[in-house]
């Protein structure tokens, strides 16, 4: 007979606390360092491209469409990916990943005009698809739902401390120019590919696919994990509701692929773009290496506390609303302001802190609606189909500079996109209210999330 995950008593607030911190320390270093890794291989051609551009010929349209069809590749290959994850689980299919796309980083290096460069970025897509789902599927492997929020947070704000490697990057550019007969963008991508390749076999040796597997936990709190696991489970359905098939079918999921691509369109069109359109204010390479930084790092604090607070009140969707709002204003602030240095980038630092919130936040709503192979479904459809909007953002930013003279156009369509994906969010919440009500659920949770114990502190 499996516990109600509902039923929350002091003890078992006790024993999911120390668990989870237990988990969190053993885990979190690991993946904290693999999303670095992961979002410094996502960026580096936009710091590349600074001096890359001119070397061999891209112009805005082609740079742009280098960018963005990643992404083709990556959505084909998302929900192959994550069947297979399902599969031959973590400790084999994440170094999988990881080792092919620092193979395919470390080729960039050779690329020779924009015939090679599409060409490699078409094949890291398709070595990359389902790292990142991967990894969120980890969490939802390894933690309790009350705990996932903030452990999510936490894991995505490493996408933020990479931007503490975009000066880096940029001084290799700067530094390492010539040597050993390479100019310096291309030693941008070496320094980047390697990384991935040898934490790719750190992985493979450490990595394990459940907590019944796990050495650092003591008898007592393995069993306790995954009899946890296994009645939120339980609470959320039957297997057979949960087939990797049902997860695809969902009409849940499909609405939030929507919102996700929306918000994805202005994510990566910002950026890839990011540092470009930084260096159109007159700046040195190593002075847009320091303010393209910005952003990221100081949305470290509001994206953890937005987390903490989501968790603690058991509310997801109307944080991820607030936060597509406050991306959204940032960009129209930008956009408005384009020829204004100061304020432009003072918009570009809002609609960071709104974007880099929305990551922490937005897939603890499809893991408080779906579990198993449902979820890892779930996620490779949101994230693989979803990321057409990646192709989409950077491409139209290329296609508006050349027709406009401007990105003035192209970060105004950012804001209208955020603030749609906003909307989409409300009207989620309200079907979901309203399903709540007429299945009898207390709407103020969403499905299968444990109402707060008067313990817990706030």
């Amino acid at each position: 007979m499996t516990e109600n995950p509902n039923v929350v008593n002091d003890d078992d607030v006790r024993m999911e606390d120390a668990v989870s911190r237990k988990v969190l320390r053993h885990w979190m270093p690991l993946l904290i360092v693999c999303y670095i890794i992961f979002f410094l291989d996502r960026i580096n051609i936009s710091v590349a491209a600074l001096t890359m551009n001119k070397d061999i010929g891209i112009t805005p349209a082609i740079f742009g469409l280098a960018a963005g069809i990643f992404f083709w590749t990556y959505a084909a290959a998302e929900i192959p990916s994550n069947y297979l994850l399902a599969r031959v689980g973590f400790r084999v299919w994440i170094p999988r990943i990881m080792i092919t796309w620092g193979i395919v980083v470390l080729a960039m290096s050779a690329v020779q005009g924009g015939t090679s460069l599409v060409i490699t970025r078409l094949l890291l897509g398709l070595a990359e698809a389902g790292f990142s789902p991967a990894m969120i599927f980890f969490v939802s492997r390894w933690l309790p739902r009350r705990k996932r929020g903030v452990a999510l947070s936490v894991m995505l704000s490493s996408s933020c401390l990479s931007g503490l490697f975009v000066p880096l990057l940029a001084h290799v550019m700067v530094g390492f120019d010539g040597l050993g007969g390479l100019a310096g963008w291309r030693w941008v991508f070496l320094v980047t590919g390697v990384p991935a390749v040898a934490m790719g076999i750190v992985c493979a040796v450490v990595l394990r696919d459940r907590p019944d597997q796990a050495t650092f936990l003591d008898e007592t709190e393995r069993t306790w994990l995954t009899r946890k696991l296994a009645a939120e489970e339980a609470e959320l359905g039957s297997a057979e509701k949960h087939s990797f098939l049902a997860g695809l079918k969902d009409l849940r999921v499909i609405a939030l692929f929507v919102v996700y691509l929306l918000f994805i369109f202005g994510l990566f069109g910002y950026q890839y773009w990011l540092p470009q359109m930084l260096a159109s204010y007159d700046l040195t390479t190593l002075q847009v290496g320091w303010f393209a930084a910005l952003p990221p790092l100081l949305a470290i604090g509001p994206m953890i506390w937005w987390a903490r607070h989501s968790d603690r009140t058991g509310e997801r969707i109307l944080h991820f609303t607030l936060a597509a709002v406050i991306a959204g204003v940032g960009f129209a602030i930008s956009a408005f302001f384009i020829d204004n240095a100061a304020l432009a980038i003072v918009g570009f630092c809002v609609a960071g802190i709104g974007l880099y919130i929305i990551t922490g936040i937005f897939w603890t709503i499809p893991m408080n609606l779906l579990w198993g192979a449902s979820l890892a479904a779930a996620i490779g459809l949101i994230n693989g189909l979803g990321s057409v909007g990646g192709y989409l953002g950077p491409q139209l930013v290329g296609i508006t500079l050349e027709r406009t003279g401007s990105y003035g156009l192209g970060v105004a369509i950012f804001a209208v996109a955020l603030l749609l994906s906003a909307l989409g969010g409300l009207l989620f919440g309200w079907s979901q209210r309203r399903q709540a009500r007429t299945g009898g659920r207390n709407p103020a949770h969403p499905a299968g999330e444990a109402p707060l114990s008067a313990t817990e502190p706030h």
